[in-house]
């Protein structure tokens, strides 16, 4: 039987990637900061599923997680570690509080290098795998997501070095980017938004007007983004493919993004953000 760590299993492309693997056949770990959250998960779920406490920016919560595995898989080991947990953080790089830009990083960069450094004993067991969720937003950039951008830029980099330092033992990593989701990470970040725009700074009002039209353009993508549903499926399909892919990308934009961006100048890319913060 497949058995599968996902981190980030509360809401959104967790939630849905938990129940899809749940609902193959596999035992799923599902990976919460506060596993009290985890009462919608379990009554969609089998008993297979289980729920762990794992916090994937503090050290002693990784190491109880993997401890706890290491003692119920054994040798067998884990078929594969998806992570997906992260977060959005936006605003002008000028007024964003540099403790913000390294929440961002700590979340959605190191957490995942430090999860993955802790699992991969028991992968190598089983031969396993490595999936990491990035964004098409490693790919494109626009402003007012700049330390959203950056984690993601950072994971398409961490993504092809780790494939290719552990391709000699065998052990595939894929790197999911999807577009723009229907998930709680957009309405988090519009909230985040309107506490900046409390700030009565002049730095902060002379972005102010372009912040709320970027605010109106977050909470747009929350509710008509693709489905969470079709990020799982794509999850699904790395874990389970024979030769994973080292790149899915996931909904429409995703994949035209993926296919024209090396084709783009850099002025006609800033004036499609421009558009988003108009």
């Amino acid at each position: 039987m497949t058995t599968v760590l996902l981190t980030g299993a509360s809401s959104g492309i967790g939630a849905a990637t938990a129940l899809a693997l749940d609902r193959a056949g596999m035992t799923v770990f599902a990976g919460f900061r506060d596993p009290s959250e985890a009462g919608p998960l379990h009554k969609g779920a089998s008993d297979r599923l289980q729920v762990l406490t794992l916090d994937i920016t503090d050290a002693d919560s990784i190491a109880s997680a993997v401890a706890r595995l290491d003692a119920q898989l054994g040798e067998a080991g884990l078929d594969a570690v998806i992570n997906n947990a992260g977060e959005g953080i936006p605003g002008p790089l000028e007024i964003l509080p540099i403790d913000q830009l390294r929440q961002q990083l700590e979340v959605n960069v190191i957490g995942q290098v430090a999860v993955t450094q802790a699992i991969l004993p028991l992968l190598r067991r089983a031969g396993g795998r490595v999936i990491f969720v990035g964004s098409i937003g490693g790919k494109v950039a626009v402003q007012f997501a700049g330390p959203y951008h950056a984690s993601k830029y950072a994971m398409e980099a961490i993504a092809d070095s780790w494939r290719q330092e552990l391709d000699p033992e065998g052990i595939a990593v894929s790197l999911i980017e999807p577009g723009p989701i229907a998930t709680p990470i957009w309405a988090k970040a519009a909230e985040r938004i309107d506490k900046l725009l409390a700030n009565a700074s002049p730095q902060t009002a002379r972005y102010a007007d372009r912040l709320r039209s970027f605010q109106e353009t977050l909470r747009s993508q929350g509710k008509n983004g693709s489905s969470p549903a079709e990020v799982a499926e794509t999850i699904e399909q790395a874990v389970t493919a024979e030769k994973p892919s080292s790149r899915y990308a996931v909904g429409p934009s995703a994949k035209l993004a993926s296919a024209v961006r090396p084709l783009l100048p850099d002025k006609l890319l800033d004036a499609v953000g421009k558009r988003l913060a108009r």
